[in-house]
């Protein structure tokens, strides 16, 4: 009996040191792509130290003047970017503009009265309807008081 048991030890063993987490299995069989996102359709962030990809959904609309970015990541999380100014160049994110939010497992998580960021526009081609920056900012919960730290990065072409 115990010679038997080694070999299907042995196999369970085998079998669990070569287990992948969700995210590199889709990967791996070309679900989602290898890395966060591509050129073009890109939003990545560090939460609090943790890092977020968008690897879900990334959705880009605007105009010239504006473009709002949406994503969405594997565990239905959702970070969404108002950027109401397009010009290269650093910008304040505040309540009043620019805004941030970040829904985690259903709560929100918004730019306060008293909070900033920065919006850092690295490149805006009109034409194209491309658009890469990067921000941060610190958002908070008005139920709990919560509060996370977030920078990140998008590189979108967007849709009017």
């Amino acid at each position: 009996m115990r010679k038997s048991a080694l070999p299907a030890f042995l196999l369970c063993l085998l079998a669990t040191s070569c287990a992948k987490d969700a995210a590199e299995l889709a990967q791996d069989v070309g679900v989602i792509p290898a890395g966060c996102g591509a050129n073009g359709a890109r939003m990545q962030a560090t939460i609090d130290g943790a890092s977020y990809c968008a690897s879900a959904h990334v959705h880009a609309i605007g105009t010239d003047d504006a473009v709002v970015v949406t994503g969405v990541d594997l565990a239905g999380n959702t970070l969404v970017l108002q950027a109401d100014t397009l010009g290269v160049g650093d910008h304040l994110i505040s309540e009043a503009q620019n805004g941030l939010l970040y829904m985690h497992m259903g709560t929100a998580y918004v730019v306060g009265p008293q909070q900033t960021g920065t919006l850092s526009i690295t490149q805006h081609d009109p034409a194209a309807r491309a658009l890469k920056a990067s921000f941060n900012a610190s958002v908070y919960n008005e139920a709990s008081g919560a509060t996370r730290a977030v920078q990140g990065d998008i590189d979108v072409v967007y849709s009017e």
